[in-house]
């Protein structure tokens, strides 16, 4: 029998509805479950150095889920990765982003993140892997930081071009890494209206003068 069908079921304290499973040949420990079995992200996990010997880090499979915000959990230092992609998520908890930063693997894709904390680039916050596709992020000008932080990521960002602004209008589908601080406060609307405006002005100042002349 191949080594990675031997496999420790353990169900103290395992959520319901899902498998926690450790796995000896890659000391591995599994937390795995189903769509729509989490509203949240669970108070306790098993203890994975019960029965000894100690099994590693979690792998946290939680794609989705019903979980609307991302809270600390004491297990998230003990985490290698922690997948919530595909969910209702609206929130990430200031505390939960410092967590998070230990985790190897990170998905956050396919949720519905509007926007992201300062704190990620004022407090110097990275990440290993980390992938924010498919949110409808906003790109209002309060946010301009965001192109400069997600270039500094590097390799560690999945899918770079697919991190894209939901809004306003005039940058919505634009990837945001491809973006400048400027491009954020920018409005191509407004700006057209103001130098029609101008341009406007101008001819009716001219037209009076050469009326006045005759």
């Amino acid at each position: 029998m191949p080594l990675d069908r031997f496999v420790c079921e353990v169900t103290e304290l395992c959520p319901s509805g899902c498998s926690c499973v450790k796995r000896p040949y890659n000391h591995s420990f599994d937390v795995s479950c189903p769509p729509a079995a989490l509203s949240s992200l669970p108070r306790h996990l098993p203890n994975p150095n019960a029965p000894p010997p100690r099994y590693g880090r979690f792998d946290l499979r939680f794609g989705g889920s019903n979980m609307t915000s991302v809270d600390h959990r004491d297990y998230l230092v003990d985490t290698v990765r922690l997948d919530v992609s595909n969910s209702q998520i609206e929130t990430v908890s200031d505390e939960a982003w410092r967590s998070l930063q230990r985790v190897d693997r990170v998905d956050l894709s396919g949720n519905r993140l509007v926007t992201l904390p300062r704190l990620l680039q004022t407090e110097n916050v990275s990440f290993r892997w980390i992938a924010f596709h498919d949110n409808p992020l906003s790109c209002d000008c309060e946010q301009r930081w965001l192109a400069t932080w997600l270039r500094s990521l590097g390799s560690a960002l999945r899918q770079p071009e697919s991190v894209t602004c939901h809004s306003p209008g005039w940058l919505e589908h634009r990837s945001i890494v491809s973006l400048q601080s400027d491009d954020f406060c920018r409005n191509p609307s407004r700006e057209r209206l103001l130098f029609a405006l101008k341009v406007c002005r101008h001819c009716c100042f001219f037209t009076i003068r050469i009326l006045i002349h005759n």
